[in-house]
């Protein structure tokens, strides 16, 4: 196992679900309307007697031990040093066993001959230094990249509502349920 994980930390609390991030990785990687790495989900949760929205932004989470990889007959996928997961679309041979592999739903079939694309985390930018189009678009800072071994030091969750680690070890990880205090007018914040 690699000493280092890039993944996404993502903070459920402050989304405001306006998909810049799901609009950023769509018009950087060129796809169509129909297609999209990063999807953004509503949730409506019951707080204290209150409906309230929740959001979570999700694409292929690089796992550290990915299935997708596993199954692939052709080799066509595996794991940077850095813990990014591609696809090499020469290798695919469209089988769609890394779909069907997927429990997160983050890798499509596409074209005439259905080979897979996914999430690469935008690995060319990061290779330049620049962060990935989702991290950049996002205008809340809710979204970021990270190492994951350092997120996991610093306590960070790994599941949120509406995502759950199913065994893979997803490289994403969210910050723990923030829970609004009311201070009497007199305490310092």
């Amino acid at each position: 196992m690699s000493k280092f994980q890039k993944g996404f930390l993502f903070d459920q609390n402050f989304c405001i679900g306006c998909k810049a991030c799901e609009i950023a990785c769509q018009v950087y990687h060129q796809q169509d309307e129909f297609i999209n790495w990063r999807v953004v989900d509503t949730f409506i949760v019951n707080e204290d007697g209150m409906e309230k929205e929740l959001f979570l932004s999700h694409s292929c989470h690089h796992c550290e031990e990915p299935e997708c990889m596993r199954v692939c007959p052709s080799e066509a996928i595996s794991k940077r040093k850095d813990g990014i997961v591609e696809i090499n679309r020469d290798k695919c041979i469209g089988c769609g066993y890394c779909e069907q592999s997927c429990s997160y739903g983050a890798i499509t079939l596409m074209g005439k001959d259905k080979k897979a694309q996914k999430c690469n985390l935008c690995a060319e930018r990061l290779d330049e230094g620049e962060l990935p189009a989702c991290v950049a678009g996002c205008p809340c800072d809710t979204l970021k990249l990270v190492d994951i071994f350092v997120a996991d030091s610093a306590k960070m969750q790994k599941d949120c509502v509406g995502f759950k680690d199913l065994g893979f070890k997803p490289s994403i990880r969210f910050y723990p349920k923030f829970r609004a205090q009311y201070y009497d007018k007199k305490v310092k914040l």
